[in-house]
This record gives C-alpha cells, structure tokens and sequence, in this order.
C-alpha cells in the first residue's frame, strides 16, 4: 500500500508542476483585466458561448479535480469534504494571487469558485472509486460473487 501511495504522490506532484507551468507561466495577458466580482466572467463567457465558455468554466472545473483528492493521499487517511474543499480552495488563492501580483495572467474570482467545485467533484470521485471498490471486494477482501 505504501507503494501505491507514494506512486500516487509522485503522479499528483507532477500535475500540481504541470498546472502551475499553465497557470503562471503560458499564455501571458498583455493587459490582465482583474475580476473581484462572483459569476461575472462566468455569465460573460455564458453569453459568449463557444470555446471561451468550455476552457473557462469546464477547463477550472477538471484541472482542479484532482485537488479534491490530494489530501486523502498526503495524509495517508480518510479525510472530509471540508478539507478536500479547503485545500483546493487554498491552492487557487495562491495561484491567482501570483497571477493578480505577477500582472502576467487574470486573476478571477470565478476561478476560485469553479476550482474549488472541481476540487469537490474529485472528492466525490475518489469516494465514489472507494465505495464501489469496498463493494466489490466486500469486507472479507475476497471479490464478492
């Protein structure tokens, strides 16, 4: 088990290098335009349509899934909705707190709220993957028949 948590580690450590690179460092704004209002951006890319509402809204809610499973596999136990929540909240502040210091990309609040969802979904994920792996290996750990 210490194997598949370590691998599991490395594997998350990897996507957190891989999505901060995204999230600092590409796609540069030339004059970010800061948004501290809920749901603004979000309605705007709605209304919009197409693919600026798919890599905003959808693209905040699947990279942050992962978040949402993290703790669980840092501390190695079973951990709450609430700390799934708390944790990938916090690691969209200090992203787009970099990106608001920095000027090099928008920071939105829309991307806390929807990266923190995501971050939700991945808890629920995680338990429903758990769940359904005790069910079927059932409590004995022979699969059930």
């Amino acid at each position: 088990m210490r194997m598949r948590r370590a691998a599991a580690l490395v594997v998350l450590a990897g996507y957190v290098v891989f999505l901060l690179d995204l999230a600092l460092l590409r796609f540069p704004a030339a004059r970010p335009e800061h948004n501290a209002i809920p749901f603004r951006s979000v309605i705007r890319d709605w209304r919009s349509g197409g693919s600026l509402f798919v890599w905003n809204f959808v693209g905040n809610l699947v990279a942050f899934v992962p978040f949402g499973m993290i703790p669980s596999a840092l501390w190695g136990r079973r951990t709450g909705i609430f700390q799934a929540a708390a944790f990938s909240l916090a690691c969209s502040a200090l992203i787009e707190s970099i990106q608001y210091f920095s000027g090099r990309r928008v920071a939105d609040v829309d991307d806390l709220i929807l990266n923190t969802v995501g971050g939700i979904l991945g808890y629920g994920l995680l338990t429903l993957c758990a769940r359904l792996m005790r069910a079927r290996v059932g409590d004995s750990g022979e699969p059930a028949t």
